[in-house]
């Protein structure tokens, strides 16, 4: 599972490998594993005919970089991957909400800000704007911006996404933060997604239209973000997706059900496994790749459970 092929100094949750890191993974996966396109692993899963060493690559969000950077080093290795869309944030040219918060709190002069939603109020103390913005993945929180941002992103993922888009609009009133999406983490344009599925290597998945936390949300919800957001997939790329990511790995019996109904072929989940015998295909797990080399990879796969 990856997110970003990015250099990447802020980086909370390890979405960023960087290109280097990506090509040298990808050189080591081409010579030692069997690299497969997502539904044709899980078929051959489900028929007990699946490789004792295949792997499949996927991509979570749609980042531009997946295209700009990843793609073309998926071509040069002859490898195949999916990317998992969420389509609603690419066809509004807009930062995910998560890295559009990150660059309110961690850029804004301002000392403080003010969540406020249902009546509830959320004040967040910055303290004085750092000189210094790191944050190497999966560190705790260090001084009151990262502690803040950390705050807020818990309000937020537990909003509908009108909800949040608001809030998000208040907090950027507040910083004097711009609102035009940064280079190095836009979406990717329509036009790249359709000629991405026209590749031949890459497949096109879904991961909903608005990213939501599925679980905290009634099965009609649920519905709604699954079988729109696979319609939406089909809409960019011309193509029915056969493939489904959980947004933040989140998900529960219902959404498990949903997905199988809407039609599609597999999920993923984020559950650090390999994928045994009794993997079931709407729930397989996935094994987060993180910035390392090739030799790294090779020791990260030996020790998954």
């Amino acid at each position: 599972m990856y997110h970003r092929i990015a250099d990447e100094r802020v980086d909370p949750w390890g979405l960023a490998v960087t290109a280097d890191r990506f090509d040298e993974q990808l050189a080591w996966l081409r010579r030692h594993r069997t690299v497969l396109p997502l539904v044709e692993f899980a078929e051959r899963h489900g028929r007990g005919s699946l490789p004792a060493r295949a792997v499949a690559i996927t991509f979570d969000d749609g980042y531009a970089c997946n295209a700009d950077v990843a793609a073309p080093l998926l071509e040069h290795h002859q490898l195949p991957a999916t990317m998992f869309l969420a389509t609603e944030t690419i066809v509004r040219c807009e930062e995910f909400w998560w890295d559009d918060l990150e660059r309110i709190v961690l850029d804004t002069g301002c000392d403080r800000l003010v969540l406020e939603h249902a009546g509830r109020e959320l004040v967040a103390e910055l303290g004085p704007l750092s000189a210094t913005r790191m944050w190497s993945p999966r560190e705790p929180a260090s001084g009151a911006r990262q502690a803040a941002y950390l705050a807020l992103w818990s309000e937020l993922r537990q909003l509908d996404d009108h909800s949040r888009r608001a809030a998000i609009g208040s907090l950027h009133e507040q910083s004097g933060v711009p609102v035009a999406p940064r280079a190095t983490h836009r979406t990717m344009t329509v036009e790249q997604v359709r000629m991405l599925s026209r590749s031949g290597i890459v497949q096109v998945g879904a991961h909903t239209l608005t990213h939501p936390a599925l679980s905290l949300w009634s099965k009609e919800q649920q519905e709604h973000e699954v079988v729109a957001g696979r319609r939406a997939c089909a809409e960019l790329t011309g193509v029915e997706p056969q493939s489904f990511a959980y947004p933040y790995g989140d998900y529960d019996q219902v959404t498990v059900d949903v997905v199988r109904r809407a039609g599609f072929r597999v999920a993923c989940t984020t559950h650090r496994h390999a994928v045994s015998p009794s993997s079931q295909v709407w729930e397989l797990p996935r094994v987060q790749v993180s910035n390392w080399s090739g030799r790294q990879l090779a020791s990260a796969l030996r020790t998954v459970p």
